[in-house]
């Protein structure tokens, strides 16, 4: 049986479908491309309703290829576990609806949808951490916790993905350490939220230093950052340990109080005591995002919003228009922000922004970096031409540097200068092979 999975939403879903592919290698089955497949394992994300709309259009797009090609579909993640009964009964096409929590169970899934069972099999989310990956690529995610106990009033994630869960320090460190001898140069750890991380007192700091006392030639990059844990201690493990890049993705998703008040979220003066903090680590990159058009936001709090991005000038943010979630305290509100004004709002913060940056990207041209060379661009006779990103950029979410070579770089950190700009990206050639 040749099975392929297509993975939608974060980095979190990378995980767990890496789970689910190592889990079912070792039972036997063959991990494939979509055009060789015999089964379609769909991990969706259901946290907004772009990624939900996004979710369903892939749905009916494998169904499409079911009917053409006989593959068996099973559908699962945080779409099919907020849902499951709801798209049960909306597509009975689908062979499997999972949901999860249930990573260690798919190869007693797959032989019963094989054997011509429909298989509706709720979560579990005891489970989540429960399962082991085998395949090490270049860039590695690796999930330290699960759920989240923050609960702001916009969010679904507690109600898809439940309270807080942590793994254990020595699961963590063994992970690394197998993923590092087996050729991965770049560690990502992702959670709900990092800085939420203690395991019986041993903290994020304490992961942190550990990590990086692990040999081998190895970055370490954070994601997902809560301000109000942001504290001395993690600052001086970011300044301080060699492998930890000086990078950091602090979610601050609005910055006027009346909005983050009703948001759920720490008041301004936490968001503005916490980039103080960060701006004191030299280099420092900050990578933001922010929710335009939640239902209190009113023209004057937007503003706000924007003399913020000007005061504070951050090198990196994303924006995304308010989706009203069900079941979310949030959700009362209505969404009495025209879409139309949310358009307008998200432009606007777009472009401004976007100026903000390529300000910054200007300021880098002609300077020597580090770079992982981690994709291949174009062959030709005249010379390949690899992708890189420097210790600014995160994988699949920020810029990168293009660089010609005749040697085979991929896979391999390299000293680069700066040349130039490419849109969003930067161009650069090797200084020092």
């Amino acid at each position: 049986m040749n099975i392929y999975i297509h993975t939608l939403g974060c980095f979190k879903n990378e995980v767990d479908s890496s789970g689910i592919s190592t889990v079912l290698k070792r039972a036997g089955f063959n991990m494939t491309n979509l055009d060789e497949a015999d089964m379609v394992i769909l991990n969706t994300c259901g946290f907004i309703r772009p990624a939900k709309e996004e979710a369903i259009n892939s749905i009916l797009r494998f169904i499409d290829d079911k009917n053409s090609r006989g593959v068996k579909l099973i559908v699962t993640g945080c779409l099919a576990q907020r849902y499951l009964s709801d798209l049960a009964d909306e597509f009975p096409e689908v062979d499997a609806f999972v949901g999860l929590g249930k990573i260690n169970c798919f190869p007693d899934i797959v032989n019963r949808v094989i054997r011509g069972e429909r298989v509706i099999e709720g979560g579990d989310l005891r489970n989540l951490l429960d399962f082991e990956i085998e395949a090490s690529p270049l860039v590695y995610y690796l999930k330290i916790s699960d759920g989240c106990n923050n609960r702001c009033n916009y969010c679904a994630i507690p109600l898809i993905r439940g309270p807080l869960q942590t793994r254990r320090p020595e699961d963590i460190l063994k992970e690394a350490r197998i993923a590092i001898d087996r050729g991965t140069k770049e560690i990502v750890l992702v959670a709900q939220d990092l800085t939420g991380y203690n395991y019986k007192g041993y903290s994020i700091v304490d992961l942190l230093k550990d990590l990086n006392s692990l040999e081998g030639d190895f970055w370490i990059r954070l994601l997902y950052l809560h301000p109000a844990r942001i504290d001395e201690a993690l600052i001086e493990a970011i300044s301080n340990l060699p492998r930890v890049l000086r990078y950091v993705d602090i979610p601050i998703q609005h910055i006027d109080d009346g909005v983050l008040k009703s948001m759920g979220r720490p008041g301004r003066e936490t968001t503005e005591k916490a980039i103080k903090l960060l701006k004191k680590i030299p280099g420092i990159i900050i990578r933001t995002s922010f929710i335009i058009g939640y239902p209190t936001e009113t023209q004057s709090a937007f503003e706000n919003l924007l003399r913020f991005l000007e005061e504070e000038r951050l090198h990196r943010a994303g924006f995304f228009i308010y989706s009203p979630e069900e079941n979310t305290p949030a959700y009362d509100l209505g969404d009495p922000v025209p879409d139309r004004v949310k358009r307008f709002r998200l432009r606007k913060a777009q472009a401004l922004q976007e100026d903000i940056m390529l300000e910054f990207h200007r300021t880098v041209i002609g300077k020597r970096f580090r770079a992982l060379i981690d994709g291949i661009y174009k062959k030709s006779d005249e010379g390949n031409i690899f992708t890189g990103r420097t210790y600014m950029d995160a994988p699949e979410i920020d810029s990168r540097v293009f660089i010609k070579s005749d040697k085979d770089i991929y896979g391999k950190f390299l000293d680069i200068e700066i040349e130039g700009l490419d849109g969003y990206d930067f161009f650069g050639k090797a200084w020092r092979e």
